[in-house]
């Protein structure tokens, strides 16, 4: 036995949470649906980084797509732990307003 956790094991814990046949189905019905808008959100997040960022995370521009073809579920859930960027024109001018 290892005891390394891996994507199978806890793939099988979480379908081993039961629950009853209707959730069952609603997920089926829109799972794919659900997938595929984190799949382009997640996409997006990506290609709106500058190149140097994603060059220090390991990935180049055109390998996006198939970086994020490869994350499970529960990847494609993440939210970017920093804010977004502010526009240089708007932190340009919160400067000139402090002067």
């Amino acid at each position: 036995m290892s005891i390394y956790i891996t994507r199978q094991m806890i793939a099988s814990a979480s379908d081993n949470r039961g629950g009853d046949e209707g959730s069952d189905f609603v997920r089926r019905l829109f799972g794919p649906a659900i997938r595929k808008w984190r799949r382009r959100k997640m996409i997006a997040a990506l290609e709106a980084l500058d190149d140097r960022s994603l060059r220090d995370i390991g990935i180049y521009r055109g390998d996006i797509p198939r970086v994020v073809d490869g994350f499970d579920d529960r990847e494609l859930g993440m939210v970017p732990f920093a804010s977004a960027a502010t526009p240089l024109a708007a932190e340009q001018e919160t400067y000139l307003k402090a002067a």
